[in-house]
This record gives structure tokens, C-alpha cells and sequence, in this order.
């Protein structure tokens, strides 16, 4: 019997069963197809549209000079777009509900945003900044450009402080558009600096002043770290700040501002970059001159301990083969350390004389009317250590003073006086080594070595430590150690902390401050400070029975002032075999001006390694001290009191003064800061870039001119800071000489800028 009803019905089943089915396949069909076949489109759409959270790196605090000016910054490298048209694909009617009050902020704050960015940015006027910004709301463009070229932290600090703005990205549309510009290019990068990081004044203090370096390391990208830069890092690093990455349709990586990052604070040092660059051509010249791999000077201010200038250099070759020395970097192949004043232990040689005088005369183990027997051979045995007089000098009388012993640096007439002090008590000497500082680590940068002095009892004490000790062997001693033991006999016995760091900032604003510090206000009783400096005075000053100069710091004289000081020359030990075979030497020149009244103490020391010596035998020449750490020294002293002397006299002009002289180059801010000061600015245009002259009346005209980064500029008139900025928006590397104004740049004016071509800019006072 047929039932019609119950085989419909399950012929409907089949038929549902099937449709299923057949959909379900379908679906498997278009996943697998989507999983494999299909897989490289749609994860190019993912990459499109994905968006991730990601770090926004601040801009790295600035590393200034004794007087604010910069010496290390970070380079500008932002560029801001605006999105005009809020998406938001999960939540509809968030989008349109922000857009709408977008459109009403822009609106109600148009005019006041306009003239706030001409304010930032005067090189555009309000009048073109609303035009623009009211063409994009109105066409509600995604990738409106707000600002043509990049700008600094501190710009973009003030634009975030402007109506909308200040409401974060969801309410203003800002983002940061991904530089190419300033995209790492791993082959072009120079290894001894792979950020944007930039040394004003070139390769000058890098050493000190430090490197930031990234690197890779399994796949993590770290950063090096060294000198202040590391030292400092908590108040240069800034905050990071939080963005959303996004990929537009012609692939190009934006990034969205969610929080912005906090700039790194500044640290003034107490450099003065005049006298930075007098040592480091002075030091230069000499290591030339002498053939000599490396080099250091150290300038410190008597009263106050603060560091002046510091310079590392160390012998290398460029790319052409030529002999070059660099401000010593860790790329130096067989460099000891990247700070030889701060971080290398040596032993010191006859400039540690004065170190063991003062602890004679402090202990009240000798006195300085004593005296020792000059004797008339170079070799001397004290038992059975041998000890030779280089600089032996005949005075007549067949005995030397203490003084004598210093002027011609008498290791004979050392070991009599130590001797006579110390032999059966050498740890009273040792004690006193330490409280002068000599085994102090004034930790001014990480990796600074500490000194280290031989004592009675430890392995390698012996019988004989005793006499090394008095000329400067059996102690390690960095510079620093050394020159502040100086600057406390110039300070009349007051043992002062060294200081390079003076105060931290924020906005122009002390934050924290390091003031002076005294260590020890006793630390060496002013009559022995008194008589060792008489007895410096002689090394430099003194003559022979002839009445010609005959100490062995004769050639630090200087015709302006007197001098103090003294030399000194300690063999190296040959690092291949342990021994002084001749391997080479430390030459030492340490002392302060002017003698009668201390404002300086500087420290030079040169090395002379034998197997790096390629000249003729002919032309090589017996090399110490006086040779050559004491005429860099003269040099040093005569510039810094012929530019003391400078101001001097400036400083008895009368009074009432001509109007300051403004340099060329962004006159943006020097506008803004003559009208604070009340004085009147005839502007022909708001443009950002030209010249300020004073004019008859007594007020300034201002004229300005549009830039071409395809052409060089004209630099000349301007400061290291504006210059170095318009030649690297063109696209060059600079190298900068001397300080002040530039007077010269080694590429025309008007000619096409090739990138990555370099430009040496020499500036003058």
C-alpha cells in the first residue's frame, strides 16, 4: 500500500540532508582553499589592516656646555598627518558619533589651532594653515600632511598642547607618518654611532660625552650605552610613549599617537667647548708632529674642580689609508680603553714625584731646607737595585734640595729622600697615598678604573717597593687621580671633587642640581701647598749656573705668566712579555696656571710605543715629558689666558651697550625673544630661516627666504646648530671645526646636494 504523505516527506529529508551537506562541503571547500590556495592574498589583507600596540621611543635628552649651549642632541625626526574621518569597523555609530564632534571642534577652534601653528611653525602664516586644514575637513582626507618637513620634540610638544590636540587622536585625527628619512639603513651607517644621535662639534669629547649604539642580538634590538650617556641614562632616556601601527592602501606604515612619549631630560655639563677645542688641537698637533698613537689632556678649574675639557686621541687610518687621529671609540683596533684619562691604570712615572715630596713634607718626615748627595753617575745601586738618573744636572755643590731633586727629576735623589722618610715605616707612606685620594674612584662615568697602590704585606710588596714607589712605579694611577692631586696643591691644600655634570633640566628648568663639593678642606696644609708649588715653579722656571733654563719642564714656560708644574716618563711594560724591554713609554706633563694665582690645572699625557715608530732611524728622537706632553701643555695655557685676558677686557667696557648681534639662521625663535625684551622687529614675512640685522633706529629688520634641500644652503654667519640642521635636511654629513660662527664650508653655495656627501664647516669667534 502506498502512503503518498510519509514518502514525501522523507524525500524532503533526503533533499534537506543533501542541501546541507553540499553547503558544508562548500564551506570545507572555500576554508581549505582560504588556508592554502588563497592563504598569501589574505594575509597581504591582514597586513593591510592589522593594528598592533608598539613602543614610541622619546626624543633622547641633550647633553649641553657649561653655559647651556648644545653639545649632543638628538635629530628632529617627526612628520605629522591628519586623519580627518574617525573609522571604527567594530562599533559604527562610535564612528559616526566622533566624527560629528570632530567636525564640530575643528569648527569651533579653526582660527585659534591656525594661529597657534603659526606660532610653531612661522614659516607657514594662519591665514594658509586655515585654508588648508578646511579643504581636508571638508574632503575628510585620511592623510592630510600638517606640516611640511620634520619637526623636533619640542614643536610637536607644543602643537600637543593646542585646542583639539590636547584631546588626544581620537578628537584631532594626529598620527606619525613613518620617516624613510630617518630608517635605519644598516650599510650606510657608520659603526661608531647607529642612531640619530649627533655630536655637534664632530668626534670632539665622544669619548666622554659617550655613544649610543643599537644592536642586534638574536633578534632583539638593544642599545650601548657609554660615558655620560650611560651614566646619565635615567634622565636622558625620557618615557615611551604607545601608538597603533596601521598600513594604508599604498602599503606605506603609519603610526597612530595613543599616548605620547615624554622627552629625555638634559644635563649641562661643565665643559667649555672653547677650551675643549684649544686642547684637542693643541694635543693633536703634537702627537702629529712626534708620530705618537695616542694621547690625552685633561683641563680642570682650580677652585671649583670642575672638568673644562677632556680629550681622548688615538692614532688611526681612514678609508684612504691616511693617518688619522679620532677621539678614541671602541672601533680602534688595539685601543686599551674608548677613555684613556678616565679609564686607563698606568703607572705614572715622575709626575708621582710630587705626590711622594708633599707626603714627606705632610708627615713631617722631611723638611724642605733637606738635602740629598747629587752623585755625579746616572747608575746608582741601593743594595742591589739598580737606579739610573736620565736627567742628571750638575749644581755645584754635590747635593740636591728637594726642589733640585723635582727640577731635574732625580730618581737617585728620590729613593735617598724615601729612604730616609719611609724605609722602617713604609706603611705610614702608603696610608698617606690613600688619604690624598690616590686610590679614589671618582666614578664621573661608568668604567672608570680605580688606582691601585702597593702595600706592605700584600704579595707584591717587597724591599723594594719602597724606592719604585717614590718615581712613580709599584702604583697604577689613572689621570683624573693625578690632576686633581695637582689641583689640590694649586688649591692650596683643599681637595676638591672632580665635577663634569653641574645640573640636570627640564625644559630649560634646573631639576637637580650638583654644586661643588669639597672633600677634604685639609687635606694637605697650605704651607706644604706653598712650598711644593715653589718647588714646580722650578721645574718650569728654573736655570742653571749658566742662567739658561735647565729643568725638565723648561719648555712649558710661558711668556705671559708663570707656570708650575712637573714632567714625567715611565717605561711600559711590554704587554707580550711582562717586561720593560724598551716596548715604550708614557710621557707626562702636569701642572697649573698662572702659578702665583691658580685658575687652571691641566694634565697632558702622551704615548710612544717603539714598534709603531716607522720613521728613519735618523729621524727618531729621544722622546719624555718635556719633549712633548710640556709644549702641548704650554700651548693649552698660553690660549686659555690669552682668551681669559679677551674677556677681561671686555668685561671694562662701559656700560650701556650696543644691541645684541643675532646670527643667521632660524630667526623664529630669536623674533619671539626681542620682542620679550621689547625691541622692535621690522618683519618683511613670518618665514623661518634668514636674517636679523639692527637697523639705524635701533630696532632689527628680519628677512627671510624659502629653502631648497636639493641646493647646499649658505651657512656662513650662522651657529654650529643651525648649520649642521640645514645641511643634514639636504641631505650631507657634517664635519664641524673650531667653535662660534661659521666662516667658511667646504662645498659652494647654490650647488646640487648629493646625498651623503660631507661637508666640513670651520667656525671662528
Amino acid at each position: 500500500m502506498f502512503h503518498f504523505r510519509s514518502d514525501s516527506i522523507f524525500r524532503f529529508n533526503i533533499l534537506v540532508i543533501f542541501a546541507f551537506t553540499s553547503i558544508a562541503f562548500i564551506i570545507i571547500g572555500n576554508t581549505v582553499s582560504t588556508m592554502f590556495k588563497d592563504r598569501e592574498i589574505w594575509n597581504k589583507i591582514k597586513e593591510r589592516y592589522i593594528q598592533d600596540n608598539i613602543p614610541l621611543q622619546p626624543e633622547r635628552g641633550r647633553i649641553l656646555d657649561e653655559e647651556g649651549g648644545l653639545i649632543v642632541s638628538s635629530l628632529p625626526y617627526y612628520r605629522l598627518r591628519i586623519d580627518f574621518k574617525y573609522v571604527n569597523n567594530d562599533n559604527p555609530k562610535d564612528a559616526q558619533a566622533t566624527t560629528h564632534k570632530r567636525d564640530s571642534l575643528w569648527k569651533e577652534h579653526l582660527d585659534d589651532v591656525s594661529k597657534g601653528l603659526n606660532e610653531i611653525f612661522p614659516s607657514e602664516s594662519a591665514e594658509s594653515f586655515k585654508s588648508r586644514l578646511a579643504k581636508g575637513i571638508k574632503n575628510k582626507e585620511r592623510y592630510f600632511r600638517l606640516y611640511r618637513g620634520k619637526i623636533s620634540y619640542t614643536q610637536y610638544n607644543r602643537l600637543m598642547q593646542l585646542p583639539i590636540f590636547e584631546l588626544g587622536y581620537k578628537y584631532s585625527g594626529l598620527f606619525i607618518e613613518k620617516d624613510k628619512d630617518f630608517s635605519k639603513d644598516k650599510k650606510s651607517l657608520d659603526n661608531r654611532n647607529k642612531t640619530d644621535r649627533k655630536n655637534i662639534f664632530g668626534d670632539i669629547g665622544l669619548s666622554t660625552f659617550g655613544i649610543v649604539r643599537e644592536t642586534t642580538n638574536n633578534d632583539t634590538l638593544t642599545m650601548e650605552l657609554s660615558g655620560l650617556e650611560k651614566k646619565y641614562n635615567q634622565y636622558l632616556e625620557g618615557i615611551p610613549g604607545l601608538g597603533r601601527r596601521e598600513t594604508n592602501r599604498k602599503g606605506n606604515a603609519i603610526t597612530k599617537i595613543k599616548k605620547a612619549p615624554v622627552a629625555g631630560m638634559d644635563i649641562q655639563t661643565t665643559i667649555n667647548t672653547e677650551m675643549l677645542d684649544i686642547c684637542e688641537t693643541a694635543l693633536k698637533k703634537v702627537l702629529v708632529e712626534n708620530h705618537l698613537p695616542a694621547g690625552w689632556a685633561v683641563l680642570m678649574e682650580t677652585r671649583t674642580g670642575d672638568i673644562k675639557a677632556i680629550v681622548n686621541l688615538t692614532k688611526s687610518v681612514d678609508h684612504n689609508g691616511n693617518v688619522v687621529y679620532l677621539e678614541t671609540a671602541d672601533n680602534i683596533p688595539n685601543n686599551p680603553t674608548p677613555n684613556h684619562a678616565l679609564c686607563r691604570i698606568m703607572e705614572p712615572g715622575s709626575i708621582f714625584k710630587t705626590v711622594a715630596v708633599t707626603a714627606m713634607l705632610t708627615d713631617g718626615k722631611i723638611t724642605a731646607k733637606d738635602s740629598v748627595n747629587a752623585y755625579p753617575s746616572k747608575v746608582h745601586f741601593f743594595g742591589k737595585q739598580k737606579i739610573t738618573d736620565d736627567m742628571y744636572r750638575d749644581n755645584g755643590t754635590g747635593k740636591y734640595s728637594m726642589g733640585e731633586v723635582l727640577k731635574y727629576s732625580s730618581n737617585i735623589g728620590m729613593v735617598q729622600y724615601i729612604r730616609k722618610a719611609y724605609a722602617n715605616d713604609p706603611e705610614t707612606y702608603t696610608n698617606t697615598l690613600e688619604r690624598f685620594g690616590m686610590g679614589t674612584n671618582y666614578y664621573l662615568i661608568d668604567n672608570e678604573a680605580t688606582p691601585r697602590i702597593t702595600k706592605p704585606g700584600t704579595k707584591s710588596w717587597n724591599g723594594l717597593s719602597i724606592n719604585s714607589m717614590s718615581y712613580g712605579y709599584g702604583v697604577q694611577m689613572t689621570g683624573i687621580n693625578m690632576l686633581n692631586f695637582y689641583n689640590t696643591i694649586a688649591n692650596g691644600g683643599v681637595q676638591m671633587q672632580p665635577r663634569i655634570v653641574k645640573a640636570i633640566l627640564k625644559d630649560g628648568e634646573v631639576v637637580e642640581e650638583f654644586p661643588t663639593e669639597v672633600i677634604n678642606s685639609r687635606m694637605i696644609p697650605k704651607r706644604v701647598a706653598d712650598e711644593v708649588t715653589e718647588m714646580l715653579i722650578g721645574v718650569v722656571e728654573g736655570v742653571g749656573l749658566d742662567g739658561k733654563p735647565d729643568g725638565t719642564g723648561k719648555r712649558a714656560r710661558s711668556d705671559m705668566m708663570k707656570v708650575a708644574g712637573k714632567t714625567g716618563t715611565a717605561d711600559l711594560i711590554n704587554p707580550k712579555n711582562g717586561r720593560y724591554d724598551g716596548y715604550g713609554k708614557m710621557m707626562s706633563f702636569c701642572g697649573f696656571f698662572p702659578a702665583d694665582d691658580p685658575q687652571y690645572t691641566l694634565l697632558v699625557q702622551t704615548i710612544y710605543e717603539a714598534h709603531q715608530d716607522t720613521r728613519p732611524a735618523d729621524e727618531k728622537k729621544k722622546l719624555g715629558g718635556g719633549s712633548t706632553s710640556a709644549v702641548a701643555f704650554k700651548e693649552i695655557a698660553d690660549k686659555i689666558m690669552a682668551k681669559r685676558l679677551r674677556l677681561d677686557i671686555e668685561d671694562m667696557k662701559e656700560e650701556n651697550p650696543s644691541l645684541p648681534t643675532v646670527k643667521k639662521g632660524n630667526v623664529a625663535e630669536a623674533r619671539t625673544v626681542l620682542k620679550k625684551m621689547g625691541m622692535e622687529c621690522d618683519s618683511e614675512d613670518n618665514g623661518e630661516w634668514g636674517t636679523i640685522t639692527r637697523d639705524k633706529e635701533g630696532g632689527y629688520k628680519i628677512s627671510t627666504r624659502e629653502r631648497n634641500t636639493r641646493l647646499v644652503p649658505d651657512v656662513t654667519g650662522m651657529g654650529a646648530k643651525d648649520a649642521v640642521y640645514l645641511m643634514q635636511q639636504c641631505g650631507l654629513k657634517v664635519e664641524v671645526d673650531g667653535v662660534g660662527t661659521v666662516v667658511s664650508q667646504s662645498i659652494s653655495v647654490g650647488s646640487v646636494a648629493k646625498k651623503g656627501a660631507v661637508v666640513r664647516l670651520r667656525l671662528r669667534h
